[in-house]
């Protein structure tokens, strides 16, 4: 979330709205113009985000043991011996629940506007 953060701000929002003002629809816009602009910060990011989850795992297989079995635990050893589609729901439910936390998190973090007095 911080690399991307970081990319956003660097981002020339000017360029954006022009291309919205020459009549590119939002996702086109968004699509041609804002991602290319950031799109190093989201390889980044992504990449982070794939250290982090599996060093998570493994800190996990070794932590856990008998009886007591993490979440993590259970979904790399239900993907590696059997396919079922609860593990592809369980991990939706958690990109669901992690893109609800950070969006609601940018909206309690944006600054209150403040009214110009005229």
């Amino acid at each position: 979330m911080i690399a991307v953060t970081n990319g956003l701000k660097g981002f020339d929002v000017n360029q954006e709205r022009a291309a919205r003002s020459l009549g590119a629809s939002p996702a086109r816009a968004f699509s041609t113009v804002t991602l290319p602009q950031i799109r190093i910060s989201i390889f980044s990011g992504m990449l982070f985000a794939f250290i982090t989850s599996f060093d998570e795992v493994i800190v996990s297989i070794f932590v856990s043991s008998g009886a007591n079995s993490t979440l993590t635990k259970r979904m790399f050893a239900n993907i590696r011996d059997q396919v079922d589609p609860t593990v592809a729901a369980i991990s939706s439910m958690l990109v669901v629940a992690s893109l609800v936390i950070l969006i609601g998190a940018q909206f309690v973090k944006r600054p209150k506007s403040k009214a110009v007095d005229q």
